[in-house]
């Protein structure tokens, strides 16, 4: 995985911080990277396209775990 740096807005950083508890991510940065997979869709794998809906039905159930809890499991 490649880390990235992201400037935004004060108001901006805010709207990012309540959007992404509202929809249930548990981190503004597991809210980023769907943001973009889903503006990315139709580049994407097949397999790629299947684990995002995966991972929305998991969202939408409350079954998520941050991605630095799962990298540690490894």
């Amino acid at each position: 995985m490649e880390t990235i740096s992201l400037k935004l807005t004060k108001e901006q950083a805010k709207l990012l911080a309540a959007a992404s508890k509202e929809q249930g991510f548990p981190s503004k940065s597991e809210f980023v990277r769907y943001a973009i997979a889903r503006a990315l869709e139709d580049r994407l794998s097949v397999k790629t396209i299947e684990d995002i809906f995966e991972s929305r039905r998991q969202i939408r159930a409350g079954k998520t775990v941050p991605l630095e809890r799962l990298m540690k499991e490894e």
